[in-house]
């Protein structure tokens, strides 16, 4: 278990913890605060985020931006990789592959998912970390997969001190 997941099960559980704890995601990641994703779960192999439609993440047809909701998979995949990595590893995202399904006309919920098989290798291994953005009437808008590398810490700190 990382210090993040460790902290969002301390907090999560306290009145207004997930709120807190979405705002410190959005401190440790200011990228995020671009779609303020508020977080409603943060598990092994699950991690939802809430993203409002607002006029900061509108385009100009007035729905969700394609990016804006591609950033909240993001967040969510991110929690998810805290939450299930193994201990003394390591996760990168790869890239990312996104299906646009359709228009985000309010606000989505952003959902990353694994399977426990995806993580029962000794790294260094990939994960396919599958993600849908939803609306409240269940419509998916994007779908696809994020990659995720998951390496040991002293392989990956090796590298970075390689190529320095």
């Amino acid at each position: 278990m990382t210090v993040v997941y460790d902290a969002y099960r301390k907090i999560s559980t306290k009145p207004l913890g997930r709120q807190m704890f979405s705002v410190a995601y959005m401190v440790k990641a200011p990228y995020f605060s671009t779609v303020r994703p508020w977080i409603q779960q943060m598990g092994p192999n699950r991690a939802v985020v809430r993203i409002r439609k607002r006029w900061r993440v509108q385009n100009h047809i007035g729905t969700v931006h394609a990016i804006a909701v591609a950033n909240g998979l993001e967040a969510a995949m991110g929690l998810l990789a805290e939450a299930t990595v193994p201990a003394g590893a390591r996760w990168l995202p790869r890239g990312i592959e996104l299906e646009y399904l359709t228009k985000t006309p309010a606000d989505v919920t952003c959902c990353a998912e694994t399977d426990p098989s995806d993580w029962a290798h000794e790294p260094p291994f990939d994960v396919p970390v599958r993600v849908t953005a939803t609306l409240d009437d269940g419509t998916v808008v994007v779908r696809g997969v994020i990659p995720v590398y998951v390496s040991q810490i002293k392989e990956a700190t090796a590298k970075v001190a390689q190529s320095a």
